[in-house]
Protein backbone atom coordinates (compact mmCIF):
# COMPACT_ATOMS: atom_id res chain seq x y z
CA UNK A 1 0.00 0.00 0.00
CA UNK A 2 1.23 3.23 -0.61
CA UNK A 3 0.55 7.04 0.33
CA UNK A 4 -0.67 9.54 -1.66
CA UNK A 5 -0.60 13.47 -1.20
CA UNK A 6 -4.08 15.25 -2.26
CA UNK A 7 -4.29 18.87 -3.03
CA UNK A 8 -8.16 19.12 -3.74
CA UNK A 9 -8.99 23.03 -4.85
CA UNK A 10 -12.49 24.50 -3.54
CA UNK A 11 -14.81 25.48 -6.61
CA UNK A 12 -15.99 28.86 -7.36
CA UNK A 13 -18.32 29.94 -4.06
CA UNK A 14 -15.07 29.64 -2.03
CA UNK A 15 -11.41 29.57 -2.86
CA UNK A 16 -8.71 27.46 -1.12
CA UNK A 17 -7.31 24.07 -0.82
CA UNK A 18 -8.08 20.93 0.67
CA UNK A 19 -4.93 18.67 1.43
CA UNK A 20 -5.33 15.14 3.47
CA UNK A 21 -3.28 11.98 2.26
CA UNK A 22 -5.09 8.80 1.17
CA UNK A 23 -3.32 4.71 0.79
CA UNK A 24 -4.10 3.01 -2.02
CA UNK A 25 -2.35 0.67 -4.66
CA UNK A 26 -2.13 3.10 -7.15
CA UNK A 27 -2.79 6.55 -8.38
CA UNK A 28 -6.13 5.41 -10.16
CA UNK A 29 -7.16 4.21 -7.17
CA UNK A 30 -5.93 7.36 -5.04
CA UNK A 31 -7.67 9.36 -7.21
CA UNK A 32 -11.39 7.53 -6.99
CA UNK A 33 -10.87 7.68 -3.33
CA UNK A 34 -10.24 10.86 -2.45
CA UNK A 35 -13.60 12.18 -3.22
CA UNK A 36 -14.72 9.60 -0.78
CA UNK A 37 -14.48 12.08 3.15
CA UNK A 38 -13.78 8.47 5.28
CA UNK A 39 -11.03 7.58 2.83
CA UNK A 40 -9.23 11.13 3.62
CA UNK A 41 -7.25 11.29 6.52
CA UNK A 42 -4.86 13.98 8.13
CA UNK A 43 -7.31 16.95 6.24
CA UNK A 44 -6.18 20.62 6.01
CA UNK A 45 -7.94 23.19 4.74
CA UNK A 46 -6.47 26.94 3.50
CA UNK A 47 -9.39 29.09 2.59
CA UNK A 48 -10.23 32.28 1.48
CA UNK A 49 -11.64 33.89 4.84
CA UNK A 50 -13.94 36.61 3.40
CA UNK A 51 -15.79 34.17 1.45
CA UNK A 52 -18.84 32.23 2.33
CA UNK A 53 -19.42 29.00 3.71
CA UNK A 54 -19.95 26.73 1.65
CA UNK A 55 -17.93 24.47 0.04
CA UNK A 56 -17.44 22.57 -3.01
CA UNK A 57 -14.30 20.65 -4.15
CA UNK A 58 -13.16 21.31 -7.73
CA UNK A 59 -11.97 17.38 -8.00
CA UNK A 60 -11.05 17.52 -11.58
CA UNK A 61 -8.26 20.17 -10.70
CA UNK A 62 -6.72 17.55 -7.67
CA UNK A 63 -3.26 16.99 -7.36
CA UNK A 64 -2.66 13.38 -6.54
CA UNK A 65 1.69 12.66 -5.89
CA UNK A 66 3.00 9.20 -4.75
CA UNK A 67 4.21 10.44 -0.29
CA UNK A 68 5.44 7.10 0.84
CA UNK A 69 5.62 3.57 -0.67
CA UNK A 70 4.79 0.58 1.08
CA UNK A 71 3.13 1.39 4.47
CA UNK A 72 0.57 0.27 6.15
CA UNK A 73 -3.00 1.67 5.83
CA UNK A 74 -4.75 3.00 8.98
CA UNK A 75 -7.61 0.73 8.38
CA UNK A 76 -4.98 -2.70 8.25
CA UNK A 77 -6.38 -5.12 10.46
CA UNK A 78 -2.71 -4.98 12.44
CA UNK A 79 -3.92 -1.47 13.47
CA UNK A 80 -7.34 -2.27 14.89
CA UNK A 81 -6.63 -5.41 16.46
CA UNK A 82 -8.26 -4.36 19.86
CA UNK A 83 -12.11 -3.57 18.13
CA UNK A 84 -13.30 -6.86 18.44
CA UNK A 85 -11.09 -7.63 22.31
CA UNK A 86 -12.95 -6.77 24.73
CA UNK A 87 -13.39 -2.92 26.89
CA UNK A 88 -10.52 -3.09 29.23
CA UNK A 89 -11.62 -1.58 32.40
CA UNK A 90 -9.45 -0.56 35.42
CA UNK A 91 -9.95 -2.68 38.64
CA UNK A 92 -10.34 0.31 41.01
CA UNK A 93 -12.63 1.95 38.90
CA UNK A 94 -15.15 -1.21 39.23
CA UNK A 95 -14.55 -1.30 42.90
CA UNK A 96 -15.97 2.28 43.07
CA UNK A 97 -19.07 1.69 41.36
CA UNK A 98 -19.65 -1.19 43.31
CA UNK A 99 -19.53 1.32 46.45
CA UNK A 100 -21.93 4.00 45.17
Amino acid sequence: MNRYSVKIPYSYSRYGTLTCYVYAEDTEEAEDLCYNEEDRYSEDWEDDSDSDSSTEYDFSESDISLDQEDVESPNSDSNNSNTNSPMFIPCLFIEELCLI
